[in-house]
């Protein structure tokens, strides 16, 4: 995490800067004040960046296409209740290796250039506030691509909670020459839930909405894999244990019913 004393805005603006000045691209954007404003939860900011470079991603996901669920990199802007605005993000080179070790090296790339980008945006070099001893699942589906991606919004209907955004990775990489036969990112969350929590502290926004990821491998295999959200709740906020064993609970049934 990387600390300024500038607005939201500005900072918002030089986050973009520096993503263009690194090499990379805004391929997504979550606005959380916004989704919960109409809650009556009013944020001084709180915005998703997912950060990324396309020929890297078609070197990666040519590997192994589960890297979805850590790339592109999730860059969070959000203002505190004393005025600072943060960057947060989870170390990509982490995640990445969580999913496979052999994404350990070629990730690390990733992890500079968002410590670059964060220091960029804010002026201050990013310090590490917590060690997440993050657990990647994994969970395989007997259905193709479009029929597990509807059970899953089915699922995530059936649990009380919505799709508040999506990340089309395949799409994405489609303009490289890259044709993966599905990958994309479903951000899930309650906007009641949310305001709860987001109201005890902005910093839950790296997490939420839970990111659950659907690709098909190149055997055809399609799965559902997410990072296990109560390790990342607890280092955010100890406060937030108990909330992330229910989203642990909610995830696992969400990728259990769409498969």
């Amino acid at each position: 995490m990387a600390t300024t004393s500038k607005p939201f805005d500005t900072t918002v603006s030089a986050l973009k800067s520096a993503v263009s000045s690194n090499g990379m691209m805004v391929l997504g954007t979550l606005n959380q004040a916004g989704a919960l404003s109409v809650t009556g939860l009013h944020l001084p900011g709180a915005e998703t960046f997912f950060v990324g470079n396309p020929t890297v991603g078609k070197s990666l996901f040519s590997k192994d296409p589960a890297i979805g669920a850590a790339v592109p990199v999730r860059m969070y802007v959000w203002a505190s209740s004393n005025g600072q605005t943060r960057v947060s993000y989870l170390d990509p080179a982490s995640l990445a290796a969580a999913i496979n070790p052999a994404f350990a090296t070629p990730t690390k790339m990733l992890s500079a250039k968002a410590a670059s980008i964060a220091q960029a945006a804010t002026g201050s070099a990013p310090s590490a506030t917590a060690s997440v001893p993050v657990t990647f699942t994994t969970v395989a589906s007997s259905k193709s691509f479009s029929s597990t991606v509807s059970g899953l919004k089915s699922a995530v209907s059936s649990a009380g909670m919505m799709v508040l955004g999506t990340l089309n990775q395949a799409g994405a990489l489609s303009v490289t020459g890259l044709h993966l036969n599905g990958a994309e990112s479903f951000f899930v969350g309650n906007p009641t839930t949310g305001k709860k929590l987001f109201g005890m502290d902005p910093a839950i926004g790296i997490e939420i909405p839970v990111d659950m990821y659907v690709w098909t491998s190149s055997s055809g295999h399609t799965s559902i894999g997410y990072f296990q959200p109560s390790a990342v709740f607890s280092a955010v906020n100890s406060q937030f244990a108990p909330a992330g064993q229910m989203f642990d609970t909610t995830a696992a049934n969400i990728a259990k019913s769409a498969a």
